[in-house]
């Protein structure tokens, strides 16, 4: 016998397409019933996919006189995320990436081993030469030069050595792995987006139960941190989401309620604090972890351009110089010639290009990745801070919004300290204030002090005030149990 499948059993994802293709013939905006004309799905369908559509293409809520949401994409009925092309760039960049990390911890440290080696071969053959010619006087300087790099390799162990630690401590410590230190060092700390979302999404909660379910678009502000054009974006997904409803009160003031979270079994919760955002580190490695890293790879990039400048000279011409400062270079070519059975200048090629353009070229990108990266970390903790001092601007207007005193509105962190102090961060204090004032008029009462007033906040934070005043919770609430499966089961 064939089943008849149910509205409610469907391909979340192929419908989601489906009603994206429609919003897209239909100039990109259209109301529930506009889809369904279009798409011929079932309207439970459509409602139930029109929440991801509006959060993955970015879309926006209108309220129509007659009371139906109109849903509208200014920037298109398209998720970027989605595209096959950013798929693929995204598969390929991960790919791309893992190989990445794997291939600069082997080139870090096999540089350094490499180096190493080289040294201590040159310097035996070094010793070796000054020892077989220790009575010619013209070699003289090839042996003191020879003595000279041998303690001061012997000192360079052994201070890697103290440096270190002490090995039962090593053993006790629980540190992080070499190749995950390095990852962090070039590509920074992993951000998480979601954990933040959560957050706040807790906090939303809390604030729309304590003011009666009716929060405005700058108390989310406050809350946030976010900027009104972001704060407008967040509110239309939060009304998705919780099935929220604007409203539009008989003096103008636009608040948003959300009836749904009233409807709560437990007790009166303690408010949720959002705490300022924390600025993106540059790493979480140990200071320690972090310099050696850097002694690491200033060690290959000082030795690949000492073989690449004497490289670059040719084997001839510097032997002919006889400088003191080229004898590890002359002989790590008499070296490679010999048992490589090459010629001076095919070893010198080989040098060249193994230890000098290949370390110069991978250590210049090794330091390169985490400077470019700390350029663009700067600006987002930018945004950061200036997004938590927002909140403490905001909360401050909103409090008294005809005696705004902008001089005393001053960070009390590093995390909500934006800019300079004095004329730019007065400047971007008065920025924001006009960003939450929105259309509204923003007088100055004052010059000396400066002090400046938005009205139309005064007035609708009086009328916010009156509707939650008016706000009958009883209607809301869940009553008392009269059916109990547990009952039953008894």
């Amino acid at each position: 016998m064939e089943t008849t499948k149910k509205v409610y059993d469907f391909a979340f994802d192929k419908v989601r397409d489906q009603v994206a293709s429609a919003l897209r013939r239909h100039e990109n905006k259209g109301t529930v019933a506009d889809v369904v004309g279009l798409s011929g799905l079932p309207r439970y369908q459509v409602e139930t996919v029109l929440p991801a559509v509006v959060s993955e293409c970015r879309g926006q809520m209108a309220v129509t006189e007659s009371g139906e949401i109109l849903y509208k994409f200014p920037q298109g009925v398209s998720n970027p995320e989605r595209s096959l092309g950013k798929k693929l760039l995204k598969a390929a960049g991960k790919v791309l990436k893992a190989l990445f990390k794997a291939w600069i911890v082997v080139m870090l440290v096999g540089y350094f081993v490499l180096f190493v080696a080289v040294l201590v071969i040159a310097l035996l053959v070094s010793i070796a030469m000054s020892f077989a010619k220790r009575d010619d006087r013209d070699d003289s300087g090839g042996g003191i030069f020879g003595f000279f790099l041998v303690t001061r390799v012997m000192e360079f162990f052994l201070l890697l050595w103290l440096y270190s630690g002490d090995p039962y401590e090593r053993k006790q410590k629980k540190k992080k792995p070499l190749h995950k230190a390095v990852f962090e060092f070039v590509f920074g700390v992993e951000d998480k987006p979601e954990v933040r979302a959560k957050m706040e999404r807790k906090a939303f909660v809390s604030l729309v139960r304590r003011n009666k379910g009716t929060v405005s678009l700058e108390e989310l502000m406050a809350l946030t941190g976010k900027g009104r054009a972001e704060a407008d974006a967040f509110v239309s997904r939060l009304m998705l989401e919780f099935d929220g409803e604007p409203r539009v009160t008989d003096a103008g003031t636009l608040n948003f309620f959300f009836p749904g979270l009233l409807k709560t079994s437990g007790t009166p919760e303690r408010p949720y604090i959002l705490l300022d955002r924390e600025p993106i580190p540059f790493t979480r490695n140990p200071a320690k972890t972090n310099n050696w890293i850097i002694f690491l790879n200033g060690f290959n990039i000082v030795l690949g351009v000492y073989f690449l400048a004497f490289g670059l000279q040719g084997f001839q011409t510097v032997q002919a110089v006889h400088d003191p400062l080229s004898m590890v270079y002359l002989i790590t070519v008499l070296v490679l010639a010999t048992f490589g059975h090459l010629s001076e200048a095919a070893a010198n090629g080989w040098i060249t290009g193994v230890l000098g353009v290949v370390p110069v070229i991978y250590s210049a990108f090794f330091f390169g990745v985490p400077l470019v990266r700390y350029i663009r970390e700067r600006a987002k903790n930018l945004k950061i801070r200036i997004d938590n001092f927002r909140r403490k601007l905001v909360a401050a207007v909103l409090d008294r919004p005809t005696e705004i005193r902008l001089d005393q509105i001053e960070p009390d962190s590093e995390r909500n300290a934006p800019g300079k102090p004095g004329p730019q961060r007065a400047a971007l204090k008065e920025a924001l204030l006009r960003d939450l004032a929105g259309e509204r008029s923003v007088e100055v009462k004052s010059s000396q002090p400066l002090v400046f007033a938005v009205p139309d906040l005064e007035r609708e934070k009086r009328d916010l005030d009156e509707v939650r005043k008016n706000t009958d919770l009883s209607k809301l609430e869940i009553g008392k149990i009269v059916f109990d499966t547990e009952d039953r089961l008894e």
